[in-house]
């Protein structure tokens, strides 16, 4: 086996610089906050009154699960790509296995639920 010390220097090197971030900001930071700069912040948009009510979880986790399950669509195009001429029938086996992990996990949201706009 290869020599961990490049490994763990890059992670001591890691914490450090994360550290280092931490401290800087405690110390160059603001330290006076002011109402304006507490307030929230959208699109350039002063806002005019506060909402009547929060936004509902089901718009959260309808973007979380968007992003979930567009990045392991994105997955499938290398895979597409090697199973062309690298991987042949194992490739193949692969991406079925593959698709009905995705296919399980995507029916289990449904069935919870999560795509229905109320």
């Amino acid at each position: 086996m290869g020599d961990p010390l490049p490994i763990f220097l890059m992670v001591a090197l890691a914490l450090l610089f994360g550290l280092l971030v931490m401290v800087a900001t405690a110390i160059l930071g603001p330290k006076k906050p002011t109402p304006e700069k507490l307030a929230p912040y959208e699109c350039g948009i002063q806002e005019i009154q506060a909402p009547k009510r929060r936004f509902p979880v089901k718009y959260l986790l309808t973007g979380m699960l968007f992003i979930a399950f567009d990045i392991e669509i994105v997955s499938l195009y290398p895979l597409a790509v090697l199973l062309k001429d690298q991987l042949k029938t194992l490739g193949l086996i692969e991406l079925l296995i593959f698709f009905v992990i995705l296919m399980i996990g995507y029916v289990y949201v449904w069935r919870k639920g999560a795509f229905t706009w109320e």
